[in-house]
């Protein structure tokens, strides 16, 4: 289910509910100052007389989008370190043998 509120596109998330015990909605902000940011509410939020004060962040999908982020830092972090093992240890395997006749 999808639709256009106000200010914000939304759908329904059948995982939570609001303070009413209904679906809350995934909604995204369209403001200046949250373009595209996802909120949670509750879908009576904007009838009249049906008042549920259920609102919050939706931080989530960020949160996993990060934790998958640091995952792969930490991957390249360790492959960088058993490169940097590998030539260390070809560093000492070569070393170099400069001889000089002097004349």
């Amino acid at each position: 289910m999808s639709a256009t509120i106000g200010s914000a596109s939304s759908s329904a998330h059948k995982e939570m509910v609001c303070h009413c015990q209904l679906p809350v909605r995934i909604c995204t902000s369209k403001t200046k100052e949250h373009p595209g940011k996802k909120f949670r509410v509750c879908p009576n939020s904007l009838k009249p007389g049906k008042k549920c004060k259920y609102w919050e962040w939706d931080e989530e999908p960020v949160q996993q989008s990060l934790d998958a982020e640091i995952e792969a830092i930490k991957e390249d972090v360790s492959d960088l370190k058993k490169e940097v093992l590998e030539l260390k240890k070809k560093k000492r395997g070569h070393r170099v043998h400069i001889s000089c006749n002097l004349l």
